[in-house]
């Protein structure tokens, strides 16, 4: 009898980095549930990457700003696959890229649920199944976003520091329980999103940014998806509570 496959549960597997994420993971024999938003064309692109690559996929949509919609999507993965091994969380939401004083308070709530509030209610319902088996992996992208604390992204710095304070705190409430969490705190790279910031920002800007970087470019998706299964990976089995940069150089600290 084949031995069964471990089941990763992807947030924004419809994103760049999720998409990455999803084909590095079925690589390396994992079977993977693929929650998205909106674009259905994109993560069908993920389906057919983990069905290639040996495994199996499902595609569930959701809005995980919906409390309900996100443990809805959960209980799907584990009605189908019976469990979930790892969560990949790589969803993230576009900032509106104002200063504080010209944010207002519907965009500053709008912007936390999509990008902390719904790593809240995904990780929450997927804290249930993984504390009963007594296993699982949590490994959430970040951004460097949580310490650079640029101008005009003050709720993009406050979500990121608040998912990277969660991915610490299930570390030290879940680590007995046989369940480890880590974050990746990406700097600027080659996404839909990275090419919004690049918008933002303007050619020139961006330029200099990748220019004052030690490494001199931008980071790609399967850079941060090889880091992404590394710390889901039994290779990472004594990591926990780790935020890793994956940014090329773009914050040293020190």
């Amino acid at each position: 009898m084949a031995e069964s496959r471990p089941v990763a549960l992807i947030t924004g597997a419809s994103g760049g980095v999720g998409r990455a994420v999803a084909k590095e993971l079925a690589q390396h024999g994992h079977d993977a549930a693929l929650l998205y938003r909106s674009n259905a064309d994109a993560v069908t692109e993920a389906v057919q990457a983990v069905e290639e690559a040996g495994g199996q996929a499902i595609a569930i949509q959701a809005d995980l700003a919906d409390p309900d919609a996100a443990e809805q999507a959960v209980d799907a993965a584990i009605q189908h696959f019976g469990m979930i091994d790892v969560l990949a969380h790589c969803a993230g939401a576009y900032t509106a890229w104002k200063t504080i004083r010209g944010l207002s308070a519907q965009e500053w709530q709008e912007f936390l649920n999509a990008d902390l509030s719904s790593f809240f209610y995904v990780l929450s319902a997927c804290m249930r199944h993984m504390h009963e088996r007594k296993s699982g992996v949590v490994v959430a992208v970040s951004s460097i976003a949580a310490q650079a604390c640029q101008p005009r992204g003050g709720q993009a710095a406050a979500a990121k520091a608040g998912l990277e304070a969660l991915v610490r705190v299930v570390a030290k409430e879940e680590g007995r329980h046989g369940i480890r969490a880590n974050g990746v705190a990406i700097g600027l790279t080659e996404t839909e999103m990275g090419a919004d910031a690049e918008r933002h920002w303007g050619e020139e800007a961006t330029k200099r940014l990748i220019a004052s970087a030690p490494l001199g470019r931008q980071g790609q998706p399967e850079e941060i998806a090889r880091v992404v299964r590394f710390l889901a990976s039994d290779e990472a089995s004594y990591v926990t509570g780790k935020i890793l940069q994956v940014d090329g150089g773009q914050i040293i600290a020190g």
